[in-house]
C-alpha cells in the first residue's frame, strides 16, 4: 500500500525510482575484493586515528593496556638515558670546567694585582675565561706573557719616578716584608730578568732612609771586617730553646742593601804598649858575650790624634798614618788568625725609616753580613784563591 508523501509537492514515484537505481547499481557494478575492503592507507589512517582520537575508535582493553605500557616504558628509558648522560658525562664535565675556570681566574688575579688590577688586558682576559666553553679553550688562554709585559712596563716607569738624588731606588717585597736599597740600573736588571710571578710581588718606592747608630759585638759586625761604604744585609739571630715554637727561621735578610756610614772601636783598641826584643849570645872559651836588641813602642792612637789637632804634631802626617787604623788592625788580625774577640763597635748604618725601631729593639740580636756580590777586595781574592787552587 502506497503512502502519501507528507509534502504535497513531493514528486510522485520518486521512492520507486530510487529503489530501481540502487538495484541496478548492485547488479551491474563489480563488487570489491576482500583485500580492497581495507587498503593499507586506510589501515594507517585507522591506527593514527586510534592514537590521536582514541575515543572515536573502539579498542580492546588489552590493547589499551599494552599501548600504555609501551608509552611508560619509553618514558622511563628516555629518563634513564637523560639522567645517565647528565650525572655521568655532563655534570662531571661542568664541574671540571668550573674548577679550571676558577683556577684560571685565581691565576689572573694573582698576576694582575695591585696597580694592574684594572688593566685593559686583565679585563679582556677575564672575559675570555668566563666565555670559554670547554677545557681546551681555557688551557689556551695565556696569562703569564701579557702580565709579564705589563709589569715590566709599569715597573720601569715606577723606577724612574722613585729615584733619589743618589740614583737609587728601594725594592719592597710585599710577601716577605723585606726592603732592598739598590742602584736604579740594578733595579732595571731585576725587572728584565724576571717574569710576572716575581714582578707582581714587588714594588719600587723612593728611598726614605735615616742613619741609625748601633752598638754591636765583633761577631755581629761582620767579624770587624766591614769598612765605611760597605753594603751589608741585616739578619736577626735569636737564641731560643727547642721548646720555643714562636720562632720562625728564614733565609732572607730582614733588611738588605744598607750602607755602613761610619765605624768606631772602643778607645782601648787604640792603646798601644808593645816591646820587641831580640837577643843573641856569643861564647868564646869561658867567656859569654850576651847581646840584646830591644825595641819598645808605647802610644795611644786617640791621644796622638788629639795632639795633631792642636798642632802638637803634623796633622796631615798623623791622619795619613792613622787612616783606616781600625780596619787595618782587623785585617791584620784576620791574616795572623789572632785578634781581640771582645771588641765592641759603634756603627752608623743607613736604614729605611720604617726599620729604625726594628734596629733599635733588636740591637743585641742583629747580625751584619757582607753579600759576596758586594764583597771587598780581600774577600774576592780569598774566594778566587780557594776556587783556582
Amino acid at each position: 500500500m502506497n503512502k502519501k508523501p507528507k509534502d504535497p509537492l513531493f514528486p510522485k514515484g520518486f521512492g520507486k525510482t530510487k529503489e530501481i537505481k540502487q538495484q541496478y547499481y548492485e547488479e551491474n557494478l563489480p563488487k570489491p575484493n576482500k583485500k580492497d575492503e581495507i587498503s593499507p592507507l586506510r589501515k594507517l589512517n585507522h591506527k593514527i586515528g586510534i592514537y590521536l582520537n582514541p575515543k572515536s575508535t573502539k579498542i580492546t582493553e588489552d590493547e589499551q593496556k599494552r599501548k600504555i605500557g609501551i608509552i611508560i616504558t619509553t618514558l622511563i628509558i628516555i629518563t634513564l638515558i637523560i639522567s645517565s648522560y647528565y650525572f655521568l658525562i655532563y655534570q662531571p664535565q661542568q664541574e671540571e670546567l668550573s674548577l679550571m675556570r676558577t683556577t684560571k681566574l685565581n691565576e689572573l688575579h694573582d698576576l694582575y694585582s695591585g696597580p694592574l688590577i684594572t688593566s685593559p688586558n686583565a679585563l679582556t682576559l677575564e672575559n675570555k675565561i668566563n666565555d670559554a666553553r670547554n677545557a681546551e679553550e681555557l688551557e689556551n688562554i695565556n696569562i703569564l706573557t701579557p702580565a709579564t709585559k705589563d709589569w715590566k712596563s709599569y715597573h720601569k716607569k715606577s723606577i724612574t719616578a722613585n729615584q733619589d738624588k743618589y740614583n737609587r731606588t728601594m725594592v719592597v717585597y710585599e710577601n716577605e716584608s723585606k726592603d732592598v736599597l739598590m742602584n736604579s740600573a740594578e733595579a732595571i736588571k731585576i725587572v728584565n730578568d724576571n717574569d710576572a710571578t716575581i714582578l707582581s710581588q714587588i714594588k719600587f718606592e723612593k728611598p726614605n732612609t735615616v742613619s741609625v747608630p748601633i752598638l754591636v759585638s765583633r761577631l755581629q759586625a761582620g767579624a770587624g771586617l766591614i769598612n765605611v761604604g760597605s753594603v751589608v744585609d741585616i739578619y736577626l739571630s735569636s737564641n731560643y730553646s727547642e721548646y720555643d715554637t714562636n720562632i720562625t727561621n728564614t733565609t732572607s735578610p730582614e733588611i738588605s742593601g744598607c750602607t755602613v756610614l761610619s765605624i768606631m772601636r772602643y778607645e782601648e783598641n787604640g792603646e798601644i804598649d808593645s816591646e820587641y826584643s831580640k837577643s843573641n849570645m856569643n861564647v868564646k872559651g869561658n867567656t859569654t858575650y850576651p847581646k840584646e836588641n830591644t825595641k819598645a813602642f808605647s802610644s795611644n792612637v786617640l791621644e796622638l790624634l788629639k795632639g795633631s789637632i792642636i798642632k802638637g804634631y803634623d796633622e796631615k802626617e798623623t791622619i795619613d798614618m792613622l787612616k783606616n787604623y781600625g780596619v787595618k788592625l782587623s785585617n791584620y788580625e784576620r791574616q795572623i788568625n789572632l785578634g781581640d774577640l771582645d771588641a765592641q763597635y759603634m756603627l752608623l748604618i743607613e736604614t729605611p725609616r720604617d726599620k729604625v725601631n726594628f734596629m733599635l729593639n733588636n740591637m743585641e740580636n742583629i747580625v751584619l753580613t757582607i753579600p759576596t756580590s758586594n764583597a771587598p777586595n780581600w774577600m774576592i781574592n780569598e774566594i778566587n784563591t780557594a776556587y783556582t787552587n
